[in-house]
Protein backbone atom coordinates (compact mmCIF):
# COMPACT_ATOMS: atom_id res chain seq x y z
CA UNK A 1 0.00 0.00 0.00
CA UNK A 2 1.66 3.42 -0.94
CA UNK A 3 1.64 6.54 0.85
CA UNK A 4 1.59 9.83 -0.88
CA UNK A 5 3.86 12.69 0.61
CA UNK A 6 6.72 14.86 -0.45
CA UNK A 7 10.48 13.69 -0.22
CA UNK A 8 11.38 15.10 2.26
CA UNK A 9 8.94 14.29 4.59
CA UNK A 10 10.16 10.27 3.49
CA UNK A 11 13.41 11.52 4.55
CA UNK A 12 12.67 13.21 7.92
CA UNK A 13 10.16 10.26 9.10
CA UNK A 14 13.35 7.45 8.15
CA UNK A 15 15.55 9.87 10.49
CA UNK A 16 12.90 9.73 12.88
CA UNK A 17 12.33 6.32 12.10
CA UNK A 18 16.36 5.11 12.80
CA UNK A 19 15.96 7.31 16.33
CA UNK A 20 17.57 10.61 15.01
CA UNK A 21 16.19 13.41 17.01
CA UNK A 22 18.79 16.42 15.72
CA UNK A 23 19.30 17.90 12.38
CA UNK A 24 22.67 19.75 12.23
CA UNK A 25 22.88 22.02 8.98
CA UNK A 26 22.67 25.21 7.23
CA UNK A 27 19.64 25.92 5.06
CA UNK A 28 20.73 26.63 1.30
CA UNK A 29 18.59 26.54 -1.68
CA UNK A 30 18.48 23.08 -2.29
CA UNK A 31 17.95 22.01 1.45
CA UNK A 32 14.92 24.07 2.21
CA UNK A 33 12.92 21.14 1.16
CA UNK A 34 13.68 19.26 4.21
CA UNK A 35 14.63 22.36 6.37
CA UNK A 36 11.07 23.61 6.00
CA UNK A 37 10.06 19.75 7.27
CA UNK A 38 12.13 19.74 10.06
CA UNK A 39 11.24 23.16 11.31
CA UNK A 40 7.67 22.83 11.23
CA UNK A 41 7.62 19.75 12.90
CA UNK A 42 8.38 19.26 16.53
CA UNK A 43 9.97 15.62 16.45
CA UNK A 44 13.56 16.84 15.99
CA UNK A 45 15.90 19.45 16.70
CA UNK A 46 16.83 21.50 14.37
CA UNK A 47 20.34 23.47 15.10
CA UNK A 48 21.97 25.88 12.74
CA UNK A 49 26.11 26.27 12.30
CA UNK A 50 27.76 28.77 10.87
CA UNK A 51 29.44 26.73 8.27
CA UNK A 52 29.36 23.18 7.08
CA UNK A 53 32.95 22.57 8.08
CA UNK A 54 31.35 22.36 11.92
CA UNK A 55 28.44 20.47 10.75
CA UNK A 56 29.57 17.29 10.88
CA UNK A 57 31.82 18.22 13.67
CA UNK A 58 28.78 18.91 16.30
CA UNK A 59 27.29 15.79 15.06
CA UNK A 60 30.33 13.67 15.99
CA UNK A 61 30.77 15.43 19.19
CA UNK A 62 26.74 14.87 20.04
CA UNK A 63 27.16 10.87 19.32
CA UNK A 64 30.82 10.52 21.24
CA UNK A 65 29.10 12.09 24.50
CA UNK A 66 25.95 10.26 24.81
CA UNK A 67 23.60 11.78 22.61
CA UNK A 68 23.17 9.30 19.90
CA UNK A 69 23.24 9.54 15.77
CA UNK A 70 22.51 12.47 14.29
CA UNK A 71 21.98 14.07 11.16
CA UNK A 72 23.78 16.43 8.97
CA UNK A 73 21.88 18.74 6.01
CA UNK A 74 24.06 20.70 3.67
CA UNK A 75 24.05 21.75 0.04
CA UNK A 76 25.82 19.90 -2.95
CA UNK A 77 29.37 21.19 -4.04
CA UNK A 78 30.61 23.60 -1.61
CA UNK A 79 28.47 22.10 1.07
CA UNK A 80 29.30 18.83 0.69
CA UNK A 81 33.26 19.46 0.38
CA UNK A 82 33.21 21.75 3.17
CA UNK A 83 32.08 19.03 5.25
CA UNK A 84 33.65 16.32 3.66
CA UNK A 85 36.68 17.00 6.39
CA UNK A 86 34.26 15.88 9.65
CA UNK A 87 32.59 13.01 7.65
CA UNK A 88 36.04 11.52 7.20
CA UNK A 89 36.93 12.13 10.94
CA UNK A 90 33.92 10.22 11.34
CA UNK A 91 34.91 7.41 9.34
CA UNK A 92 38.03 7.21 10.95
CA UNK A 93 36.65 7.39 14.05
CA UNK A 94 33.80 4.88 13.47
CA UNK A 95 30.97 7.74 14.49
CA UNK A 96 27.41 6.98 12.44
CA UNK A 97 26.12 9.90 11.16
CA UNK A 98 23.52 10.45 8.47
CA UNK A 99 24.63 12.91 6.09
CA UNK A 100 22.08 14.64 3.39
CA UNK A 101 22.94 16.24 0.73
CA UNK A 102 20.14 17.52 -1.29
CA UNK A 103 22.02 17.10 -4.36
CA UNK A 104 21.60 18.47 -8.20
CA UNK A 105 18.97 17.08 -9.66
CA UNK A 106 19.60 13.84 -12.12
CA UNK A 107 18.60 15.59 -15.09
CA UNK A 108 20.62 18.59 -14.61
CA UNK A 109 23.59 16.85 -14.57
CA UNK A 110 26.45 17.28 -16.82
CA UNK A 111 24.67 20.54 -17.89
CA UNK A 112 26.72 22.88 -14.95
CA UNK A 113 23.57 23.84 -12.56
CA UNK A 114 24.84 25.50 -9.37
CA UNK A 115 27.14 23.45 -6.90
CA UNK A 116 27.63 20.79 -9.35
CA UNK A 117 29.43 18.30 -8.13
CA UNK A 118 30.49 14.66 -9.10
CA UNK A 119 28.63 12.00 -6.75
CA UNK A 120 31.68 9.81 -6.10
CA UNK A 121 33.99 12.22 -4.86
CA UNK A 122 32.65 11.10 -1.52
CA UNK A 123 33.17 7.86 -2.22
CA UNK A 124 36.17 7.32 0.01
CA UNK A 125 35.33 10.11 3.01
CA UNK A 126 32.37 8.22 4.14
CA UNK A 127 31.34 4.12 5.16
CA UNK A 128 28.75 4.24 1.82
CA UNK A 129 27.64 6.65 -0.42
CA UNK A 130 24.28 6.34 -1.65
CA UNK A 131 22.97 8.62 -4.31
CA UNK A 132 18.97 8.20 -5.34
CA UNK A 133 18.17 8.55 -8.84
CA UNK A 134 14.14 8.78 -8.69
CA UNK A 135 11.39 9.25 -6.04
CA UNK A 136 10.75 5.49 -6.42
CA UNK A 137 14.18 4.15 -5.02
CA UNK A 138 13.80 6.56 -2.12
CA UNK A 139 12.19 4.64 0.40
CA UNK A 140 14.63 1.76 0.14
CA UNK A 141 17.88 3.63 -0.48
CA UNK A 142 17.27 5.77 2.27
CA UNK A 143 16.56 2.61 4.81
CA UNK A 144 19.54 0.65 2.83
CA UNK A 145 21.87 3.36 3.76
CA UNK A 146 20.91 4.24 7.53
CA UNK A 147 20.93 0.88 8.30
CA UNK A 148 24.25 1.01 6.77
CA UNK A 149 25.59 3.44 9.06
CA UNK A 150 24.01 2.25 11.94
CA UNK A 151 25.43 -1.78 11.78
CA UNK A 152 29.26 -2.13 13.03
CA UNK A 153 31.60 -0.73 12.73
CA UNK A 154 29.29 1.72 12.39
CA UNK A 155 30.16 5.12 10.13
CA UNK A 156 28.81 7.59 8.01
CA UNK A 157 26.84 7.34 4.90
CA UNK A 158 26.02 10.48 2.79
CA UNK A 159 22.74 10.34 1.73
CA UNK A 160 22.47 12.19 -1.89
CA UNK A 161 18.50 13.08 -2.17
CA UNK A 162 18.04 15.62 -4.97
CA UNK A 163 16.25 18.83 -4.04
CA UNK A 164 13.51 18.16 -6.53
CA UNK A 165 12.84 14.87 -4.87
CA UNK A 166 12.66 16.34 -1.60
CA UNK A 167 10.68 18.76 -2.64
CA UNK A 168 7.92 16.83 -4.75
CA UNK A 169 5.32 14.41 -4.05
CA UNK A 170 6.43 10.91 -3.86
CA UNK A 171 3.78 7.87 -4.30
CA UNK A 172 6.09 5.09 -2.48
CA UNK A 173 5.81 2.61 0.40
CA UNK A 174 7.08 4.39 3.73
CA UNK A 175 10.94 3.69 4.59
CA UNK A 176 11.30 1.36 7.71
CA UNK A 177 14.64 1.34 9.21
CA UNK A 178 15.78 -2.00 11.08
CA UNK A 179 19.26 -1.88 11.91
CA UNK A 180 20.43 -4.90 13.94
CA UNK A 181 23.59 -5.73 15.88
CA UNK A 182 25.51 -8.45 14.32
CA UNK A 183 26.62 -11.10 16.83
CA UNK A 184 30.41 -13.36 15.58
CA UNK A 185 31.35 -16.58 16.18
CA UNK A 186 34.83 -16.60 17.63
CA UNK A 187 34.86 -18.98 20.38
CA UNK A 188 37.53 -20.81 19.58
CA UNK A 189 39.80 -17.85 18.80
CA UNK A 190 38.58 -16.50 22.20
CA UNK A 191 39.64 -19.24 24.36
CA UNK A 192 42.80 -19.48 22.73
CA UNK A 193 42.87 -15.58 23.85
CA UNK A 194 42.29 -16.92 27.39
CA UNK A 195 44.87 -19.93 27.30
CA UNK A 196 47.38 -17.57 26.64
CA UNK A 197 45.95 -15.08 29.15
CA UNK A 198 46.01 -17.36 32.23
CA UNK A 199 49.74 -18.60 31.11
CA UNK A 200 50.78 -14.87 31.28
CA UNK A 201 52.68 -13.54 34.11
CA UNK A 202 53.27 -9.61 32.47
CA UNK A 203 49.94 -9.50 30.76
CA UNK A 204 48.82 -5.41 29.39
CA UNK A 205 45.64 -4.29 27.92
CA UNK A 206 45.57 -2.18 25.18
CA UNK A 207 42.14 -0.26 24.46
CA UNK A 208 41.20 0.94 20.70
CA UNK A 209 38.20 2.71 19.16
CA UNK A 210 37.10 -0.57 19.52
CA UNK A 211 36.42 -0.51 23.00
CA UNK A 212 34.61 2.67 23.06
CA UNK A 213 32.24 1.65 20.41
CA UNK A 214 31.11 -2.10 21.33
CA UNK A 215 27.95 -1.90 23.46
CA UNK A 216 28.69 -2.84 27.33
CA UNK A 217 32.44 -3.20 26.72
CA UNK A 218 33.31 -0.32 29.19
CA UNK A 219 32.11 -2.73 32.46
CA UNK A 220 33.29 -5.68 30.37
CA UNK A 221 37.36 -4.32 30.09
CA UNK A 222 37.18 -2.78 33.83
CA UNK A 223 36.01 -6.28 34.95
CA UNK A 224 38.88 -8.14 32.94
CA UNK A 225 41.21 -5.48 34.62
CA UNK A 226 40.62 -6.71 37.30
CA UNK A 227 41.13 -10.21 36.65
CA UNK A 228 44.63 -10.07 35.33
CA UNK A 229 45.65 -7.36 37.61
CA UNK A 230 47.05 -5.74 34.09
CA UNK A 231 48.34 -2.45 33.72
CA UNK A 232 46.65 -0.31 31.05
CA UNK A 233 47.16 1.34 27.90
CA UNK A 234 44.66 3.58 25.83
CA UNK A 235 44.57 4.65 21.91
CA UNK A 236 43.85 8.17 20.73
CA UNK A 237 40.43 6.39 21.08
CA UNK A 238 40.75 4.16 23.72
CA UNK A 239 41.04 6.93 25.93
CA UNK A 240 37.87 7.00 28.75
CA UNK A 241 36.76 3.41 28.21
CA UNK A 242 39.56 2.56 31.73
CA UNK A 243 39.01 4.89 34.86
CA UNK A 244 42.32 7.01 34.39
CA UNK A 245 42.47 7.76 38.36
CA UNK A 246 42.59 3.54 39.19
CA UNK A 247 46.37 2.90 39.74
CA UNK A 248 46.86 0.75 36.81
CA UNK A 249 46.40 3.23 33.92
CA UNK A 250 49.67 3.95 32.34
CA UNK A 251 48.87 6.22 29.65
CA UNK A 252 47.64 6.61 25.70
CA UNK A 253 50.27 5.70 22.99
CA UNK A 254 51.73 7.51 20.58
CA UNK A 255 55.30 9.37 20.36
CA UNK A 256 54.12 11.17 23.35
CA UNK A 257 54.06 7.84 25.83
CA UNK A 258 55.71 8.15 28.86
CA UNK A 259 59.25 6.41 28.79
CA UNK A 260 58.36 3.98 32.11
CA UNK A 261 54.89 3.38 30.24
CA UNK A 262 56.45 1.69 26.71
CA UNK A 263 59.58 -0.12 29.09
CA UNK A 264 56.18 -2.03 30.41
CA UNK A 265 54.73 -2.59 27.27
CA UNK A 266 58.36 -3.97 26.41
CA UNK A 267 58.74 -6.00 29.25
CA UNK A 268 55.34 -7.28 28.41
CA UNK A 269 54.81 -10.79 27.76
CA UNK A 270 51.09 -10.99 26.69
CA UNK A 271 49.42 -7.92 25.21
CA UNK A 272 45.51 -7.79 24.96
CA UNK A 273 44.93 -5.39 21.91
CA UNK A 274 40.77 -4.92 22.07
CA UNK A 275 39.51 -2.90 18.92
CA UNK A 276 42.57 -1.21 17.17
CA UNK A 277 43.82 -1.24 14.02
CA UNK A 278 47.53 -0.16 15.14
CA UNK A 279 47.67 2.96 12.86
CA UNK A 280 50.97 4.97 13.00
CA UNK A 281 49.85 7.88 14.90
CA UNK A 282 49.32 6.11 17.70
CA UNK A 283 51.68 3.87 17.66
CA UNK A 284 54.78 6.34 16.87
CA UNK A 285 54.57 5.03 13.31
CA UNK A 286 54.86 1.34 14.65
CA UNK A 287 57.74 2.05 16.97
CA UNK A 288 56.04 0.99 20.07
CA UNK A 289 56.86 -2.59 21.76
CA UNK A 290 53.65 -4.88 21.95
CA UNK A 291 55.20 -7.76 24.14
CA UNK A 292 56.34 -10.75 23.35
CA UNK A 293 52.76 -12.24 22.15
CA UNK A 294 50.13 -10.35 21.04
CA UNK A 295 46.46 -11.13 21.24
CA UNK A 296 44.54 -8.81 18.99
CA UNK A 297 40.88 -8.38 18.70
CA UNK A 298 39.16 -6.73 15.95
CA UNK A 299 36.45 -6.19 13.38
CA UNK A 300 38.21 -5.08 10.90
CA UNK A 301 40.35 -8.49 9.13
CA UNK A 302 42.38 -6.14 6.96
CA UNK A 303 43.89 -5.11 10.59
CA UNK A 304 45.25 -8.13 11.21
CA UNK A 305 49.09 -8.67 10.63
CA UNK A 306 49.18 -5.48 9.44
CA UNK A 307 51.34 -3.48 11.49
CA UNK A 308 51.88 -6.17 14.35
CA UNK A 309 52.24 -10.10 14.09
CA UNK A 310 49.58 -11.38 16.49
CA UNK A 311 49.53 -14.59 18.20
CA UNK A 312 46.20 -14.69 17.97
CA UNK A 313 43.62 -12.67 16.28
CA UNK A 314 39.88 -12.69 17.68
CA UNK A 315 37.52 -11.76 14.88
CA UNK A 316 34.57 -10.34 16.81
CA UNK A 317 33.05 -7.15 18.89
CA UNK A 318 35.51 -6.14 21.81
CA UNK A 319 32.13 -6.79 24.13
CA UNK A 320 31.52 -10.39 23.44
CA UNK A 321 34.91 -10.91 23.09
CA UNK A 322 35.92 -9.96 26.54
CA UNK A 323 33.28 -12.03 28.10
CA UNK A 324 34.18 -15.06 26.49
CA UNK A 325 37.70 -14.84 27.38
CA UNK A 326 36.94 -13.93 30.90
CA UNK A 327 34.74 -17.09 30.88
CA UNK A 328 37.60 -18.77 29.31
CA UNK A 329 39.80 -17.82 32.33
CA UNK A 330 37.51 -18.91 35.22
CA UNK A 331 39.43 -17.00 37.62
CA UNK A 332 42.91 -17.76 36.29
CA UNK A 333 45.07 -15.36 34.80
CA UNK A 334 46.39 -12.89 37.35
CA UNK A 335 49.65 -12.03 36.60
CA UNK A 336 53.19 -12.10 38.22
CA UNK A 337 53.19 -8.26 38.46
CA UNK A 338 51.27 -5.98 40.41
CA UNK A 339 49.30 -3.60 38.08
CA UNK A 340 48.93 -0.76 40.72
CA UNK A 341 51.92 -1.00 41.34
CA UNK A 342 53.39 -0.88 37.89
CA UNK A 343 50.79 1.65 37.04
CA UNK A 344 52.05 3.83 39.99
CA UNK A 345 55.42 3.85 39.38
CA UNK A 346 55.12 4.87 35.61
CA UNK A 347 52.75 7.64 36.23
CA UNK A 348 54.86 9.19 39.63
CA UNK A 349 58.14 8.89 37.68
CA UNK A 350 56.51 10.74 34.85
CA UNK A 351 55.13 13.28 36.97
CA UNK A 352 58.31 13.56 38.49
CA UNK A 353 59.75 14.55 35.16
CA UNK A 354 57.46 16.85 34.49
CA UNK A 355 57.52 18.46 37.42
CA UNK A 356 61.79 18.50 37.30
CA UNK A 357 61.55 20.60 34.22
CA UNK A 358 59.52 23.31 35.34
CA UNK A 359 55.73 22.99 33.96
CA UNK A 360 53.71 23.56 36.43
CA UNK A 361 55.43 26.17 37.71
CA UNK A 362 52.95 29.38 37.69
CA UNK A 363 53.49 32.41 36.26
CA UNK A 364 53.24 34.42 32.76
CA UNK A 365 53.26 32.69 30.22
CA UNK A 366 52.13 29.34 31.95
CA UNK A 367 53.03 25.65 31.07
CA UNK A 368 50.37 23.35 29.13
CA UNK A 369 50.76 20.44 31.73
CA UNK A 370 49.74 23.34 34.39
CA UNK A 371 46.77 24.49 32.53
CA UNK A 372 45.54 21.01 32.25
CA UNK A 373 45.67 20.12 35.79
CA UNK A 374 43.65 23.82 36.76
CA UNK A 375 41.44 23.19 33.93
CA UNK A 376 40.50 19.40 35.43
CA UNK A 377 40.46 21.00 39.15
CA UNK A 378 37.51 23.34 37.38
CA UNK A 379 35.72 20.43 35.48
CA UNK A 380 33.13 18.25 37.25
CA UNK A 381 33.50 14.29 36.85
CA UNK A 382 30.69 14.05 35.34
CA UNK A 383 31.18 17.25 32.97
CA UNK A 384 31.89 16.47 29.00
CA UNK A 385 35.47 17.55 27.51
CA UNK A 386 35.66 17.85 24.07
CA UNK A 387 39.73 18.95 22.88
CA UNK A 388 40.85 20.24 19.64
CA UNK A 389 43.70 19.01 17.62
CA UNK A 390 47.33 20.26 17.94
CA UNK A 391 49.89 20.49 20.67
CA UNK A 392 47.31 20.94 23.59
CA UNK A 393 45.74 17.66 22.50
CA UNK A 394 49.15 15.57 23.07
CA UNK A 395 49.63 16.96 26.27
CA UNK A 396 45.90 16.58 27.51
CA UNK A 397 46.19 12.85 25.97
CA UNK A 398 48.79 12.26 29.01
CA UNK A 399 47.72 14.65 31.52
CA UNK A 400 44.21 15.44 31.18
CA UNK A 401 42.72 12.60 33.42
CA UNK A 402 39.69 10.93 31.82
CA UNK A 403 37.16 8.73 33.38
CA UNK A 404 34.50 7.57 31.37
CA UNK A 405 34.57 7.50 27.09
CA UNK A 406 31.26 9.82 27.01
CA UNK A 407 32.84 12.32 29.13
CA UNK A 408 36.10 12.70 26.52
CA UNK A 409 35.63 13.99 23.43
CA UNK A 410 38.59 13.93 20.86
CA UNK A 411 39.36 13.04 17.58
CA UNK A 412 41.40 10.13 16.56
CA UNK A 413 44.23 9.91 13.92
CA UNK A 414 42.36 12.07 10.97
CA UNK A 415 43.84 14.68 13.53
CA UNK A 416 41.92 17.53 12.15
CA UNK A 417 42.22 20.63 13.23
CA UNK A 418 39.10 22.81 13.97
CA UNK A 419 37.19 19.86 15.47
CA UNK A 420 36.76 21.17 19.48
CA UNK A 421 33.98 23.84 19.79
CA UNK A 422 32.02 21.71 17.21
CA UNK A 423 32.20 19.07 19.25
CA UNK A 424 31.93 20.81 22.49
CA UNK A 425 28.30 22.43 20.78
CA UNK A 426 27.82 18.99 19.85
CA UNK A 427 27.86 17.78 23.39
CA UNK A 428 26.15 20.65 25.12
CA UNK A 429 23.31 19.68 22.84
CA UNK A 430 23.69 16.08 24.19
CA UNK A 431 24.21 16.47 27.66
CA UNK A 432 21.78 20.36 28.64
CA UNK A 433 22.18 20.05 32.50
CA UNK A 434 25.85 19.63 32.38
CA UNK A 435 28.55 22.16 31.64
CA UNK A 436 30.68 21.47 28.67
CA UNK A 437 34.47 22.04 28.45
CA UNK A 438 36.25 22.73 25.31
CA UNK A 439 39.86 22.50 25.17
CA UNK A 440 41.69 24.03 22.06
CA UNK A 441 45.05 26.06 21.01
CA UNK A 442 44.40 28.95 19.38
CA UNK A 443 45.76 27.99 15.74
CA UNK A 444 42.50 25.03 16.10
CA UNK A 445 40.40 27.88 17.54
CA UNK A 446 40.80 30.18 14.52
CA UNK A 447 39.71 27.37 12.62
CA UNK A 448 36.29 27.07 13.92
CA UNK A 449 36.11 30.56 15.71
CA UNK A 450 32.62 31.38 13.94
CA UNK A 451 30.91 28.65 15.90
CA UNK A 452 31.20 30.73 19.20
CA UNK A 453 28.29 32.50 17.73
CA UNK A 454 26.67 29.23 17.70
CA UNK A 455 27.05 29.19 20.85
CA UNK A 456 26.07 32.40 22.38
CA UNK A 457 22.98 32.19 19.98
CA UNK A 458 22.00 28.69 21.77
CA UNK A 459 23.13 29.94 25.20
CA UNK A 460 25.00 26.88 25.60
CA UNK A 461 27.02 26.35 28.56
CA UNK A 462 30.43 25.96 27.29
CA UNK A 463 33.62 27.07 28.27
CA UNK A 464 36.37 27.13 25.78
CA UNK A 465 40.09 27.55 27.08
CA UNK A 466 42.25 28.71 24.45
CA UNK A 467 45.43 27.39 25.01
CA UNK A 468 47.36 30.47 23.10
CA UNK A 469 50.91 30.32 22.47
CA UNK A 470 50.87 32.41 19.15
CA UNK A 471 52.51 29.43 17.32
CA UNK A 472 51.29 26.58 15.12
CA UNK A 473 53.48 24.14 18.04
CA UNK A 474 53.17 21.15 16.06
CA UNK A 475 54.81 22.21 13.92
CA UNK A 476 57.21 24.10 14.99
CA UNK A 477 58.51 21.51 17.62
CA UNK A 478 58.27 19.25 15.14
CA UNK A 479 62.03 17.08 14.58
CA UNK A 480 61.78 17.93 11.19
CA UNK A 481 61.60 21.89 11.43
CA UNK A 482 65.70 22.39 11.70
CA UNK A 483 65.95 20.48 8.04
CA UNK A 484 63.31 22.75 6.24
CA UNK A 485 63.13 25.95 7.67
CA UNK A 486 66.39 26.45 10.08
CA UNK A 487 64.77 26.88 12.85
CA UNK A 488 61.69 29.12 12.11
CA UNK A 489 58.87 28.94 13.57
CA UNK A 490 55.37 29.63 12.49
CA UNK A 491 54.62 32.24 15.12
CA UNK A 492 51.41 34.97 14.80
CA UNK A 493 49.93 37.74 16.70
CA UNK A 494 46.85 36.26 18.23
CA UNK A 495 43.61 38.12 17.99
CA UNK A 496 42.25 39.03 21.70
CA UNK A 497 40.73 36.20 22.04
CA UNK A 498 38.41 37.89 24.98
CA UNK A 499 37.45 40.35 23.14
CA UNK A 500 36.64 38.76 20.37
CA UNK A 501 34.53 36.04 22.38
CA UNK A 502 32.46 39.43 23.32
CA UNK A 503 31.61 40.19 20.04
CA UNK A 504 30.08 37.10 19.48
CA UNK A 505 27.82 37.10 22.48
CA UNK A 506 30.45 35.04 25.05
CA UNK A 507 31.79 35.70 28.24
CA UNK A 508 35.65 36.32 27.57
CA UNK A 509 38.44 36.23 30.47
CA UNK A 510 42.01 36.49 30.28
CA UNK A 511 43.96 33.91 32.65
CA UNK A 512 47.61 34.94 33.39
CA UNK A 513 48.64 32.54 36.15
CA UNK A 514 47.56 29.21 37.67
CA UNK A 515 45.13 30.95 40.18
CA UNK A 516 43.43 33.75 37.90
CA UNK A 517 42.67 29.88 35.19
CA UNK A 518 41.35 28.61 38.39
CA UNK A 519 38.89 31.01 39.42
CA UNK A 520 37.96 31.94 35.71
CA UNK A 521 37.78 28.22 35.45
CA UNK A 522 35.35 27.69 38.56
CA UNK A 523 33.13 30.84 38.00
CA UNK A 524 32.39 29.55 34.00
CA UNK A 525 31.57 26.41 34.51
CA UNK A 526 29.14 27.44 37.61
CA UNK A 527 27.03 29.79 35.52
CA UNK A 528 24.49 29.60 32.11
CA UNK A 529 26.02 30.50 29.17
CA UNK A 530 29.15 30.32 27.14
CA UNK A 531 32.55 31.41 28.09
CA UNK A 532 35.70 31.77 26.67
CA UNK A 533 39.73 31.76 28.95
CA UNK A 534 42.59 32.55 27.15
CA UNK A 535 45.45 31.82 28.37
CA UNK A 536 49.08 32.67 27.14
CA UNK A 537 51.70 30.03 27.38
CA UNK A 538 55.13 29.53 26.96
CA UNK A 539 55.78 29.31 23.28
CA UNK A 540 59.09 27.44 23.67
CA UNK A 541 57.74 24.88 26.28
CA UNK A 542 58.72 21.21 25.40
CA UNK A 543 56.25 19.26 23.61
CA UNK A 544 54.39 16.31 25.17
CA UNK A 545 56.65 13.63 22.67
CA UNK A 546 60.05 15.46 24.35
CA UNK A 547 58.88 15.20 27.82
CA UNK A 548 58.09 11.89 27.31
CA UNK A 549 61.37 10.97 26.20
CA UNK A 550 63.76 10.36 29.49
CA UNK A 551 65.50 8.17 30.53
CA UNK A 552 63.10 5.89 32.56
CA UNK A 553 64.36 3.97 36.01
CA UNK A 554 61.40 2.43 37.61
CA UNK A 555 61.64 -1.65 38.84
CA UNK A 556 60.30 -3.67 36.36
CA UNK A 557 59.53 -7.95 37.59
Amino acid sequence: MSDEKRGGDYVYEALLDAGVDLLVGIPGTQTLPLDRTVVERDEMEYLMARHETAVPHIAWGYYESGGGVAATLTVPGPGDTNAMHGLKNASEDCVPILHVSADVNPEDRGKGPIHEIEADTFDNAVKANVAVESALELPAKLAGGIETALEPPTGPVRLGVPSRILDETVDAPAATVSPERTTWDAADDAAAAADLLADADRPVVYLGGGARRSPGATEAVRGLVEDLDAPVVASYKGKGVFPEDDDRFLGVTGSHLPAGAERVLDRADVVLALGTDFDGVTTAHWSLPMGEQLIHVTLDTSAVGASYEPEVAVLSDVADAVDSIREGLDGAGAGGWDGGAVGSAVRSEYRETLDAAGLFEDGAPLNTPGVIDAVRESTPREAPVAVDVGGFRLWAMQAFTAYDPERYVAAGSWAGMGVGLPAAIGAAFANPDEPVVCLTGDGGLMMCIHELHTAAEYDLDVTVVVSNNADYGVISKSPKIEQYTEGHQFTWGSPDFATVAEGFGCRGTRAESLGELREAGDDAVGRDGPDLIDVPIETDEQSAAEAADYESTIDLP
